[in-house]
């Protein structure tokens, strides 16, 4: 099923379906529950189920990135995916049982919950990566919001609606991802992008990809810092998390509303701006958190909601720089996640740290302000606005090449063989590396790509890009 939103691509509402329902899963057992603590004596660990969800999910993706074979196993085994979703929902009952106060039953429910959320998380970075960066940055803020929506509207039924969302979602993410997976099997990448035509050298891709997981990382901390923040045992895990949704769901809709814009005039980097947007939320967050206190919207919540808004704007990110790069958008989701689920369960650590101190005001407002400086720092120095603009600009860059892609499929009636070649020919593979990546003989790519100048009538690979062009410019003034 396609959903019409810009005039040269469809989203899929089968993968926003399915993407909504596993950040809806996330927010309702993480946000939408009580602030579960282990005591010993006088010390508590707060947020425990979080942190113990966070470093399971860790171990998952370090484990993965050193078995590159098995993880493609786990993310395209139906049987796998399937197993997922029963531990999930595992975990979530196990959350709401008495074991979930003990130290065996956390850590438990961490290995229910964290191992099969890395492992459909990269599942799901596949399958988004299989479309254009700028088609899957609208389908991963389209599933963010509705995402936010949902559970906002769920906010007001009670703890039962929580409970029924974590029972429920993991079921329709993972079937949906089923259904969205068989696609995409067996395929080369619809996305990748020529570093010579973005003007990056592979080191310079290798850099910012680097950066970005710094960065990733930071923010991560500044996030755990916050998710302990104010917070008391027993007490609800995120007081003004209904808050939270509805600026979330907000900033998902003025993201679209600029990446549509940028899509009707041409304009590059659609993702530029959102940066400077997002951080500028999370700063009003952390400035104001002091001055309202008491009042219906608590700082913190703003600062969560540009922390989770934050977050999508990474998951993009992601799919842009497994196109830079021209690797499997599953491996840049393995990497990104774990450096940012490494930095949520440092700040949570930290804060739980600084809550050792006692719960004055002073202690609180130095969570505060250490929080904040991580994000200025990550801001400033670590993956900064130029980093950002720089991978903003692949989104069209890559979109560009999908757009020429399917305009030359059309009009030259090629084969679905001759279209996988005609991909990789456009994004400047030499035949040898086409006969590689389709794992043919070389001389089998050299008589695709006659047939391909044959029926686009051209004669040479400029002559055939020229001849994308000119169809794509047509296709946009339509």
């Amino acid at each position: 099923m396609g959903i019409p939103f810009f005039p040269t691509s469809r989203l899929s509402g089968a993968r926003i379906a399915g993407f909504s329902c596993y950040q809806g899963f996330i927010y309702a057992v993480f946000y939408m529950g009580m602030n579960r603590a282990l005591s010993w004596e006088a010390a508590s660990l707060e947020r425990a189920d979080l942190l113990s969800t966070l470093l399971a999910a860790v171990v998952v993706f370090a484990l993965l990135e050193m078995r590159p074979a098995l993880s493609r196993r786990f993310v395209e085994s139906e049987a796998a995916l399937a197993i997922c979703a029963f531990m999930l929902t595992a975990g979530a009952f196990l959350a709401e049982g008495p074991a979930s106060t003990f130290f065996g039953g956390v850590v438990i429910e961490g290995v229910l919950v964290g191992a099969p959320m890395a492992v459909l998380l990269m599942a799901w970075g596949r399958v988004l990566g299989h479309t254009s960066p700028r088609a899957a940055a609208c389908e991963i803020f389209v599933s963010t919001g509705c995402a936010a929506a949902v559970c906002f509207a769920a906010s007001f039924f009670g703890p039962q609606a929580s409970a029924v969302l974590s029972a429920v979602l993991p079921a329709a993410s993972t079937g949906l991802l089923l259904t969205c997976a068989p696609e995409h099997r067996g395929k080369t990448l619809a996305v990748g992008c020529d570093d010579a035509a973005l003007s990056a050298s592979p080191s310079r891709a290798r850099l910012l990809s680097r950066r970005m997981l710094v960065g990733a990382g930071m923010f991560g901390l500044a996030a755990g810092l916050m998710e302990t923040f104010r917070s008391h045992p027993g007490a609800s895990s995120a007081p003004g998390f209904p808050a939270t949704l509805f600026i979330l769901a907000l900033f998902c809709l003025a993201v679209l509303q600029s990446l549509k814009a940028k899509s009707d005039d041409g304009g590059g980097g659609p993702l530029a701006g959102v940066y400077r947007i997002v951080m500028a939320l999370m700063m009003a967050g952390f400035l104001f958190t002091p001055a309202l206190y008491g009042s219906g919207i608590p700082g913190e919540a703003v600062v969560l909601a540009a922390c989770l808004g934050l977050t999508a704007v990474f998951v993009a990110l992601f799919i842009a720089v497994a196109a830079l790069r021209g690797i499997d958008s599953a491996s840049t989701f393995c990497r990104g996640f774990c450096a940012l689920y490494l930095g949520e369960a440092l700040g949570i650590a930290a804060g739980n740290g600084l809550d050792v101190l006692g719960p004055s005001d002073p202690v609180q407002h130095a969570m505060l302000a250490v929080a904040g400086l991580a994000a200025v720092v990550a801001y400033l120095f670590l993956f900064t606005e130029s980093d950002f603009e720089e991978l903003s600009v692949i989104v069209d860059a890559a979109d560009t090449v999908d757009i020429m892609h399917a305009a030359i499929v059309a009009a030259a009636k090629l084969s679905p063989r001759e279209s996988e070649v005609l991909a990789l020919a456009l994004r400047g593979r030499t035949n040898e590396r086409i006969a590689q990546e389709l794992v043919v003989a070389k001389s089998t790519v050299d008589t695709h790509l006659r047939r391909i100048y044959g029926k686009a009538d051209v004669h040479s690979r400029q002559e055939l890009i020229d001849f994308g062009e000119r169809l794509a410019k047509g296709k946009k003034s339509r």
